[in-house]
């Protein structure tokens, strides 16, 4: 009897363990669009992850902008483990040398969400303070159909 309990315990810690861990993440993980949490941020407002081949990733950062986003361009991404046999990839870098500004960004992908940091040092001369800046993202689901697509009507068969 005390070790058919032992056993379901078991099973029911290893069972409640395995719907509590993390999922694990991808270089992958981090492709699609994701838009500021903040709808009025004055920030960064989208991030847009692409595959560069070879588990290797491009971001293509949008800034609020009137009246339309300003685009920073595109430039590649960098994703980390926890060590170095760790596949499991949550954490990435990508940076921005903007001329008048650099901006280092990291990226804390948790599944359903992106935390983003910012670090803008200014190499100017204005005298504008460097600042840093947190966001938070959410994978956008939206599909864009171009305008031009024509849509042929479904005929039923006989």
């Amino acid at each position: 009897m005390l070790k058919r309990y032992l056993m379901i315990a078991a099973s029911s810690v290893s069972l409640a363990a395995s719907l509590i861990s993390p999922t694990l993440a991808a270089p992958a993980d981090f492709i699609g669009t994701w838009v500021n949490k903040d709808s009025n941020t004055r920030g960064v407002t989208r991030l847009v992850v692409t595959s560069a081949g070879s588990n290797k990733l491009n971001i293509q950062v949008f800034g609020k902008c009137h009246p339309t986003d300003c685009d920073w361009g595109t430039t590649s991404v960098v994703t980390y483990g926890l060590n170095v046999q760790d596949t499991n990839h949550t954490y990435a870098t990508a940076n921005y040398n903007q001329g008048f500004s650099n901006t280092l960004l990291t990226l804390d992908y948790a599944g359903s969400q992106i935390m983003l940091q910012s670090f803008t040092q200014f190499l100017d001369n204005s005298g504008r303070q460097n600042y840093y800046a947190r966001d938070y993202f959410q994978k956008s689901l939206k599909v864009r159909v171009p305008l031009d697509v024509q849509i042929s009507p479904i005929k039923p068969s006989r």
